[in-house]
């Protein structure tokens, strides 16, 4: 079945670059298209999409961050002016964005990586909305995104030149929309709290301070929500975490990196904690995670 989605999605992509025109790109003003929030007259909205596309990695953050992904969230989530073959089509590239120099750290590849997860989010997001995806497509975007978040190693948050970097943060997202869409099943939610779990063990210079803790969070409050949670699964995933604590905080000589884990679990469990106990009308299986969560977070 996967093989006939990639073909189903190099036609479009073909159809895609069929339709392109080979003139010159004109120069555009998107900090004011971005002002208006509207596709400019006259103008195809895929086009300016895929133009917005290769924006993703710019070093420029008013480029990058509040043109294309401000524009990407309008026209995809909240406009819906572009058509699924279309959000196909970006998500194919998005997706190859991806492999980018990831298992690098510290250079400005990483912005392309990032947002690319970034805008991945909003095309689930919109299938969320109105569905279009298959369970085949939704089964790839899941995996790509669980390599993704396996394999990036650049944790920076947030630069002086470059403006927000975030790959934690945006891949949480990404990975929050994928654990609320109908085709990710039982065993999909259980890999998607495998993620989260791999991110919070990783050791780091220092602890998460930009809200990467928060977005996490959001991940596995969207996991507890779904009918189709294994409570048992998430049982697993607090034992885990509390034996990643554990070890963490009796490792000698001191580091820094095992500090940084420990304080990323307890903050991700208190922010989630929260979440659930402020929320209305819990199902019962959420209740029980809600639960289970404050019994971790009393452990020592």
């Amino acid at each position: 079945m996967r093989s006939a989605v990639v073909l189903a999605i190099s036609l479009c992509a073909a159809c895609a670059a069929h339709r392109r025109s080979p003139a010159a790109r004109v120069e555009r003003d998107w900090s004011a298209i971005a002002a208006s929030g509207a596709v400019p007259a006259g103008q195809a909205p895929f086009e300016l999409a895929l133009e917005l596309s290769e924006l993703l990695g710019s070093r420029d953050p008013k480029l990058r961050d509040d043109c294309a992904y401000t524009l990407l969230a309008q026209w995809i989530v909240r406009q819906r002016v572009l058509e699924p073959d279309e959000l196909r089509e970006l998500a194919r590239r998005w997706t190859a964005n991806l492999e980018q120099g990831l298992g690098s750290s510290g250079d400005e590849r990483v912005l392309l990586r990032s947002f690319s997860a970034l805008a991945l989010a909003l095309v689930v997001a919109r299938d969320n909305q109105a569905p279009f995806l298959n369970r085949e497509e939704v089964a790839a975007l899941l995996e790509r995104a669980l390599d993704y978040s396996a394999r990036e190693r650049d944790l920076r948050d947030w630069d002086a030149q470059l403006g927000w970097i975030h790959a934690v943060a945006h891949t949480a997202d990404l990975l929050k929309f994928l654990a609320r869409n109908p085709h990710v099943d039982a065993a999909g939610l259980a890999r998607i709290l495998d993620a989260v779990e791999q991110r919070l063990a990783t050791p780091m210079e220092r602890a998460f301070s930009m809200g990467e803790d928060e977005r996490l969070a959001r991940t596995v409050a969207s996991v507890i929500l779904r009918p189709e949670h294994d409570p048992q699964s998430y049982e697993s995933f607090l034992e885990r975490l509390h034996v990643a604590r554990t070890r963490a905080a009796e490792a000698t000589p001191f580091a820094a990196e095992n500090l940084a884990i420990g304080q990323n679990i307890l903050h991700t469990l208190r922010t989630l904690h929260a979440l659930l106990a402020t929320a209305e009308n819990l199902p019962p299986h959420a209740v029980l995670a809600r639960d289970a969560t404050l019994r971790a977070l009393a452990q020592p």
